[in-house]
């Protein structure tokens, strides 16, 4: 039901505001709904909470990136013939992996750890063109927690595979504040439709985890996105 909830505010609210926007504004960039999916690479920057207490990382030191999927749904209204808002509800990930191989036998170890959350990522954009636009933004994006999912892959020394699976992290953080910034190309498609396709950059400001857990973590990344807009 949240996610519902969130919907309907964010459509109520920017639909009202487009309802006073100038006339001339709304012909020069209609308000339009899109949806959008993102292709992440996700890291992360990990230090131990030497305020609390001093932990080493251990094996955590050498983990890997990790591609992610995140999707969203926004309204874009514009502001004068150059700039516009972009305000979305998004389902995001971050994340990070981790792989070792044994150089003496067939024994290994992997995971591949995802950090979910409802996002409200809000940009403020400038545009040029006409048939074909070019785009740029730079905004915030808060997040709210919502899972934690981590996949696990084993060999013993005689190649034997075994996996699990932990859905539990009693250390995450509720909220989390993120910056981003975008550039790309929007393409007309006919007088409703525009299909667009940019880069995207993100990188948080605040610990991942609770103030007294060992590590601050914070998820950064880069990646595709693309999408379709539809004019209201």
């Amino acid at each position: 039901m949240k996610y519902v909830f969130y919907l309907v505010v964010l459509s109520l609210s920017f639909s009202g505001y487009s309802q006073i926007l100038n006339k001339d504004i709304k012909k020069i960039y209609p308000t339009r709904y899109y949806f959008e999916s993102q292709r992440m690479q996700m890291f992360r920057a990990l230090v131990s909470n030497d305020a609390f207490l001093p932990t080493p990382l251990g094996t955590r030191a050498d983990e890997l990136e990790l591609k992610a999927w995140s999707h969203q749904i926004g309204v874009c209204m514009g502001l004068s013939e150059h700039f516009y808002i972009d305000g979305a509800v998004s389902w995001l990930q971050n994340g990070e992996s981790y792989a070792f191989a044994s150089l003496d036998s067939d024994s290994s170890f992997n995971y591949q750890t995802r950090y979910r959350y409802l996002a409200l990522p809000i940009q403020l954009k400038f545009t040029s063109g006409n048939k074909f636009k070019i785009y740029g933004g730079l905004g915030l994006l808060p997040g709210l927690y919502q899972g934690f999912k981590q996949d696990i892959q084993w060999t013993n020394a005689l190649g034997a595979a075994y996996d699990d699976q932990i859905k539990v992290n009693n250390t995450m953080n509720s909220f989390t504040l993120s910056w981003l910034s975008s550039l790309g190309l929007e393409a007309q498609l006919d007088t409703d439709y525009a299909f667009r396709l940019g880069v995207i950059y993100r990188a948080q400001f605040n610990n991942s985890y609770k103030p007294y857990e060992d590590y601050i973590h914070k998820s950064k990344g880069w990646g595709l996105q693309f999408g379709l807009t539809k004019n209201l």
